[in-house]
C-alpha cells in the first residue's frame, strides 16, 4: 500500500484547539485514578499538542500514566480497561 492509499483509508485531520480538550482530559484522569485505587502512586498527564492551548491537533486527548513499581505493566492494562 503507498502513501496515498494508506492517506485515503486513515486521513490525518487536524482542527483547531478545542477547549474541552482539557475538560475530556480531566473525566479521564478520574475515571483512571478511580480504577487504579488510591494505595498506588500515580501522575497522570494530559500531553501531546491537544494538551496545548491554541495549538492546532490531532482530536486525540493522549494521556500518559506513570506508577509506582508496585502495579505492573499487566496489572494497570487489567485495571483500567475493566
Amino acid at each position: 500500500m503507498n502513501v496515498a492509499e494508506l492517506g485515503a483509508l486513515f486521513p490525518i485531520l487536524i482542527t483547531e484547539h478545542r477547549p474541552e480538550w482539557k475538560k475530556l482530559f480531566l473525566k479521564e484522569k478520574k475515571i483512571i485514578l478511580k480504577a487504579l485505587g488510591a494505595d498506588h502512586q500515580v501522575r497522570i498527564r494530559h500531553i501531546g499538542s491537544t494538551a496545548v492551548p491554541g495549538l492546532p491537533a490531532k482530536p486525540t486527548i493522549d494521556i500518559l500514566i506513570e506508577v509506582d513499581d508496585k502495579l505492573s505493566r499487566e496489572n494497570v492494562i487489567e485495571k483500567i480497561t475493566s
